[in-house]
């Protein structure tokens, strides 16, 4: 799905949704945030830094780079879900369950997904967790306005009228960006980021939207802010760096880009550091040993020639390939494929600048066209 942080998941029951991999612990909880809205569709519910879905996933705060198919939403219980609201007909729970079922089961198949969605909503037409997931699925298909109305009507049908699920605020946020609303996209964005567990995805899709719309020191501010809670926030980082180069910036982007390549996950290393750390965010006995031996590792690295000091290539940047070793952070943005789908065109094109040292980078824009940009910094 393309568009940003798009923290999308499939409800897999049309009652008592549970948050999945957005509950506890919270470490799971950044998975595919600033995902693009709806360009390319994945089912995978990836966790930041799986470069694929056959990929294991390295670090409680890895790099976002797949999408989440489907939407979590706020449970209801199951009395009011077998009759949706006061004075409507009974619902048939049977045939709502099949729906649901039959349309998670399509994965990719975005027609008989639709379908499927189509008849939960003909059964349950005050469920709001059909329309969203028929939004979103219609958001991965690029059915930019049509997944806009379902998702709209989602919020409309919330349970808690002042506290819509902040997955399809996100969400919505990522359709209104693909449509050039990013006024709306940005305030639905930051309606999301008042949930404690959406709040980083939401910020970094808030960010992305100022970027997009050149308002670029409040995309740095945003991305700062976010990072200085999660220095392991691998797609933030890497934003920040393109950021920085397009706006003129070089040597603060060059060491942007060499914290990413210096990230608590380490050289070798099967998990980051960081997901030793206790509940409360503290340093254990675990974190301090991983911590070191990541950090020998390191500089291993370095006496074999892999990497310099600063955790720089050897060869240089420029030359459009990396001698990093396949597990380094900044190894999985060596190419824009890896945002391409999840970020907004003018962020896409800001990295694609800064890996070829140019003042100009190219993207594919929400109407299919690849358009070039200028950076002039």
């Amino acid at each position: 799905a393309r568009g940003g942080a798009m923290a999308t998941r499939a409800s897999a029951s049309p009652v008592g949704h549970e948050r999945h991999a957005l509950a506890r612990p919270r470490r799971a909880t950044r998975a595919a945030a600033a995902a693009r809205p709806g360009w390319r569709a994945t089912t995978v519910a990836s966790s930041r830094g799986e470069p694929s879905s056959s990929s294991p996933s390295p670090s409680r705060r890895a790099a976002l780079i797949s999408a989440l198919a489907g939407a979590a939403f706020a449970a209801r219980d199951l009395a009011s879900a077998r009759i949706a609201l006061a004075g409507e007909r009974p619902v048939d729970m049977k045939a709502l369950v099949r729906a649901f079922d039959e349309a998670m089961s399509a994965g990719s198949d975005f027609a008989k997904a639709d379908e499927a969605w189509t008849r939960a909503i003909a059964i349950a037409p005050t469920n709001a967790a059909a329309w969203s997931n028929r939004g979103t699925k219609r958001l991965q298909a690029g059915r930019w306005a049509d997944a806009r109305d379902d998702l709209e009507r989602s919020v409309e049908l919330s349970p808690d009228p002042d506290a819509p699920d902040p997955l399809t605020l996100n969400n919505l946020g990522n359709a209104e960006g693909a449509l050039g609303r990013w006024d709306a996209a940005m305030a639905n964005y930051l309606e999301a980021s008042k949930d404690r567990e959406m709040e980083s995805i939401a910020l970094a899709n808030f960010a992305l939207a100022k970027f997009q719309v050149g308002e670029v020191e409040d995309a740095l501010k945003t991305t700062r802010r976010i990072l200085r809670r999660d220095p392991e926030f691998w797609d933030m980082r890497a934003a920040q760096a393109a950021f920085l180069w397009a706006a003129g910036d070089e040597a603060q982007a060059e060491t942007e880009w060499s914290s990413l390549c210096r990230s608590g996950r380490g050289f070798g290393a099967a998990a980051s550091a960081e997901a030793m750390r206790g509940d409360d965010g503290g340093v254990t006995p675990a974190y301090a040993k991983e911590l070191l031996e990541q950090q020998i590792r390191q500089q291993a690295a370095v006496v074999a020639g892999v990497v310099a000091m600063d955790g720089a290539r050897k060869d240089g940047r420029e030359s459009g390939s990396r001698s990093y070793a396949d597990d380094t952070p900044c190894a999985l943005y060596a190419d824009v494929k890896i945002v391409a789908p999840r970020w907004p065109p003018r962020c896409t094109a800001a990295l694609d600048a800064f890996l070829g040292v140019r003042r100009t980078g190219k993207a594919m824009d929400y109407d299919g066209e690849v358009k070039e940009y200028a950076f002039g910094g």
